[in-house]
């Protein structure tokens, strides 16, 4: 009797239009989000796309709750561990291609310095505290859904952007000097 108040349904994947809808939500929060990880923004759109591929063949089976955390982790992983959508092309030829066009914004000298400084300091973070920083204040992930995406505990997410944003003031400081 026991068995019977198992809910069987919940171990059912979600259906693609579901997380299609999440994937609509977060598409430019998780580009800005590898934009910013990897400092280089076609191999952002990249990585973002083989994270999106990963969660779309393993989506979580609690997708309103777990969709968000759930596409930055597989973002995350993609980025940390080179897993492009499509694949970069071996061999001679990916030497002859060409890049597309570049995004150009317009910015006075006076924020250029300040950007500059900005995204140097972050790239001298390592990567899971660049990764945990970003979450936290660019993306707002709250805690718990940071653990998720970073594949740690809350209490290790929270030590882990304290850590981080100790090391990217004293980055700052010494760059901006």
């Amino acid at each position: 009797m026991l068995f019977r108040s198992i809910n069987v349904s919940a171990h059912i994947a979600p259906e693609a239009r579901e997380l299609a809808a999440t994937v609509r939500e977060q598409l430019d929060d998780l580009v800005t989000y590898a934009t910013h990880l990897v400092n280089h923004q076609a191999d952002a759109v990249a990585f973002v796309a083989g994270g999106i591929h990963h969660a779309s063949r393993y989506p979580p089976t609690r997708l309103r709750v777990d969709g968000r955390a759930a596409l930055y982790r597989a973002v995350t992983r993609a980025c940390r561990h080179g897993q492009r959508f499509p694949p970069r092309p071996a061999g001679i030829g990916r030497m002859f291609r060409r890049n597309g066009t570049s995004v150009q914004v317009e910015v006075d000298a006076v924020d250029a310095g300040r950007i500059n400084t900005v995204k140097r300091a972050m790239a001298m973070l390592g990567f899971d505290r660049r990764a945990a920083l970003l979450l936290r204040d660019l993306c707002g992930l709250d805690y718990h859904e940071m653990a998720r995406a970073l594949e740690c505990s809350p209490e290790a997410a929270a030590r882990l952007v304290a850590a981080a944003r100790r090391e990217f003031g004293s980055i700052y400081r010494e760059i901006a000097l």
